[in-house]
């Protein structure tokens, strides 16, 4: 962490594909066991921001740190060691795999047999529905249930600070509110969680900070309620 008590600084991030720049100087904090969310309009640039973070692209210019040490363009094997997972959109399983198996595959940098069992332990505490499923292929799960077992499978290095993207994304509304719940208990077992979301209110609503980026720029930050509140970002971003 760093003096400001901040455990992620992204600052001045200029990130793109090719020759198109998409991030124009983007910044973003999370401090310690917080949930900050990051909204805004498809081509915002959250999705690119996030995988600048975690070392799946390198950025033009800008720092990005985390937990004190300046991770700028490590690989993402390396972030993943320092404790920076990744919960990328579209429920991402391995579909001829148990869900046991997808959970164990989430422990790969993890050599010690008592902390996968530890953490396989406070994943079925969290998530019952995959320990009764444990035997069943994640393939045949459903949506929110693979959604579950993605964002499981990142808690199995017990992360510091975890990144999940668009995790409501094409789900029912009841999963959708599941997994929004599921979200606010990982912050009370302690997790520090930044979460992009096209449910802009929904992801407002549980965030105890938010951003709103718009065309690969920060356009408004602050609390959760307030930006929930700001005629300006509900006439924009909220529907209202």
């Amino acid at each position: 962490m760093d003096a400001n008590g901040f455990l992620l600084k992204a600052d001045g991030i200029r990130a793109g594909y090719g020759k198109l720049e998409i991030l124009h100087g983007v910044s973003l904090e999370v401090r310690s066991r917080e949930i900050v969310s990051v909204i805004g309009p498809n081509g915002a640039g959250k999705s690119t921001a996030f995988k600048t973070i975690v070392g799946l692209l390198h950025p033009r210019s800008g720092r990005v740190l985390f937990d004190g040490k300046d991770i700028t363009g490590l690989p993402p094997y390396e972030v993943v060691r320092l404790g920076l997972v990744y919960v990328p959109q579209g429920r991402i399983v391995f579909p001829q795999m148990t869900v046991l198996e997808n959970l164990e595959m989430g422990a790969y940098v993890e050599t010690d047999p008592g902390r996968v069992k530890e953490a396989l332990t406070r994943v079925s505490a969290l998530f019952p529905i995959l320990e009764q499923r444990k035997r069943q292929l994640a393939g045949s799960l459903s949506g929110g249930e693979q959604q579950m077992v993605a964002i499981g499978r990142a808690l199995m290095t017990t992360p510091k600070l975890i990144l999940l993207d668009e995790p409501s994304l094409g789900l029912s509304p009841k999963f959708v509110t599941l997994i929004f719940e599921k979200l606010q208990e990982m912050q009370q077992a302690g997790y520090t969680m930044m979460v992009v979301e096209q449910n802009a209110a929904k992801a407002l609503s549980v965030a105890d900070r938010g951003y709103v980026l718009e065309l690969g720029q920060n356009r408004f930050e602050g609390t959760g309620q307030t930006l929930l509140n700001d005629p300006e970002v509900k006439r924009l971003y909220l529907g209202g």
